[in-house]
């Protein structure tokens, strides 16, 4: 049986998604560029735009949601606040990790606080997905890097979250793994000396391709539960997984007649980011709109949001 989670009764006070900005780096067939602290690269590739038109100064909250951060600690939500620290200073910052539905929860979360606080939250999602894999892996190519962030203000009850649902799905927490952590000793004794010569194969993110499946089998059952609580999005974005299975979900979802986007040809599957970065290369067609925002995958879970835009 599926575990449901009402993230957040929403309150019409209005929380409206602006400031959008993504970025993504992504080749189906040749390498990405490799660096130090890239997670938290792609983060300032978004951040910077904002910081220069002027962050509100009723800036409340920042949230953060990566898959794979540089460093377990400090976390990417630290080290963007200390290398902006005097727009900052005086937020409160809240790390996710719920891998890639992370991204879609940050944005929920975020329109939560700014109906509560009557504030603004920033929300930022970075992952170098690419980077995690191991180049050996048939999903090595699948992945992209990238990252998103968006102002969500409270800017009266015409903008506003109308629904939001997360539902984990029992004997599908392990679809996604990212072994790197206090329990990577046991994986580090097993593998031994192939471990250095390719550590991603065993500690980097790995996918379980028959739960994989089954969790997108949920997705149709989902959307219609959904809808059935609140009302029927006009544009959907679901986490850009995959050029294979987004063309199967796209045939899934023609019947119910809303606008599906698909960018993981263009733009990877960019983890925690991608729904964030696919919903900036259309955010000019947005407006006036329903829009669904839906993630999955890590923990066997799915969460969306209903947005009034």
């Amino acid at each position: 049986m599926p575990l449901t989670v009402q993230l957040f009764k929403s309150i019409s006070m209005g929380a409206q998604l602006t400031n959008i900005q993504g970025y993504y780096e992504y080749k189906e067939r040749t390498s990405v560029s490799e660096v130090r602290n890239q997670v938290f690269l792609l983060a300032q590739k978004v951040m910077d735009p904002l910081i220069e038109s002027g962050l509100p100064e009723d800036l409340s909250h920042i949230l953060i949601a990566t898959t794979c951060p540089d460093l377990l600690s400090p976390s990417l939500g630290q080290m963007i606040k200390e290398h902006y620290i005097k727009e900052l200073s005086h937020c409160l910052s809240l790390d996710i990790v719920q891998g890639c539905a992370g991204g879609v929860s940050t944005m929920i979360l975020a329109s939560q606080l700014s109906e509560s606080y009557h504030s603004s939250v920033l929300v930022v999602n970075a992952d170098a997905a690419r980077k995690a894999t191991s180049k050996k892996s048939s999903l090595h190519r699948i992945f992209g890097n990238g990252s998103f962030a968006c102002l969500i203000r409270n800017n009266g009850s015409k903008y506003k979250l109308i629904h939001s649902k997360s539902i984990q799905y029992k004997g599908l927490h392990d679809v996604v793994q990212v072994h790197l952590g206090h329990d990577s000793d046991e994986k580090i004794r097993k593998a031994k000396q192939e471990i250095f010569n390719d550590p991603r194969k065993y500690l980097g993110l790995s996918l379980n391709k028959g739960q994989a499946l089954r969790l997108f089998g949920k997705a149709e059952k989902f959307y219609r539960e959904f809808v059935e609580e609140s009302q029927p999005p006009e544009i959907m974005i679901l986490h850009q997984v995959n050029p294979l299975i987004m063309k199967h979900l796209e045939i899934t979802f023609q019947k119910y007649g809303v606008k599906f986007i698909d960018m993981s040809g263009k733009i990877g599957n960019c983890g925690a980011a991608s729904v964030g970065i696919a919903l900036d290369l259309i955010k000019e067609d947005i407006k006036g709109k329903r829009l669904m925002l839906c993630s999955f995958g890590t923990g066997g879970v799915i969460t969306a949001g209903l947005w009034q835009c």
